[in-house]
């Protein structure tokens, strides 16, 4: 939870200088439309990577890169302070390595790539009231996570004999943080975080039989976007 308060506070708090002392906040009933540069950060960790001719090598393992998209999400706010929220985005690319192949002869770093879809619903509870300017909030939810155009790189074909690259699809836990700062009655900035439990098995065939690791990525998930409310009419009593 520490990691997550000092991380949303270096997005947000330069912005706090450039806010209005009131605005109109989201309140029940609302829909919230967000879009921004959105990063997925892997913190991962893998098993020791095998093959069917050698067992665990030891000392090896996987790595996931970084890799920044145009991100979307929509809340709709059941209660002026409970919003349910979906994450989606464009296609995520990840460059796949290995590591420490070359205690065995063989120089092949580069894995190869693959896109990912992380689509994420959480339900986050929003500090405050409905006409506060300033809205942090924390959530909780899940992730399903969905690899396509799995593609190994030349190296890993040439040297490995590698081919048939596959990776599991992945359901896990999501945390969520964040905050809103209100600049007018419709229009709301954001940063925003997710830590999001996905765990995938990669394997692939190869010149020494099916080449497997297991992989934990548990990305950190970034993101600065700017909100459009739309605002149901409501009849007075």
């Amino acid at each position: 939870m520490k990691r997550i308060t000092t991380a949303v506070a270096t997005l947000t708090v330069p912005l706090i200088l450039l806010l209005p002392t009131t605005a109109v906040s989201h309140e029940a009933g609302d829909i919230i439309l967000r879009v921004g540069a959105t990063e997925v950060a892997p913190d991962e960790s893998s098993s020791l990577i095998s093959t069917t001719a050698t067992g665990a090598l030891a000392a090896t393992g996987a790595g996931v890169g970084d890799n920044t998209q145009l991100g979307l999400n929509i809340v709709y706010m059941m209660s002026d302070n409970i919003g349910i929220e979906v994450l989606a985005a464009t296609p995520f690319e990840h460059d796949l390595t290995a590591i420490g192949l070359g205690a065995y002869g063989f120089a092949t770093t580069d894995l190869g790539s693959t896109d990912q879809l992380p689509p994420t619903l959480t339900f986050n509870y929003f500090l405050g009231n409905a006409n506060s300017t300033i809205r942090p909030y924390l959530g909780i939810g899940v992730n399903y996570t969905t690899f396509f155009d799995k593609s190994l790189s030349n190296q890993a074909r040439t040297e490995l004999g590698a081919n048939s690259l596959d990776l599991d699809d992945s359901y896990g836990v999501a945390y969520r943080a964040g905050v809103d700062f209100n600049i007018g009655d419709r229009w709301i900035l954001n940063a925003s975080l997710w830590n999001i439990d996905i765990e995938t098995d990669a394997s692939f065939d190869s010149a020494l039989g099916k080449v497997k690791v297991n992989a934990d990525i548990d990305p950190w998930v970034y993101m600065i976007g700017l909100k459009l409310v739309y605002r149901v009419v409501r009849r007075k009593s």
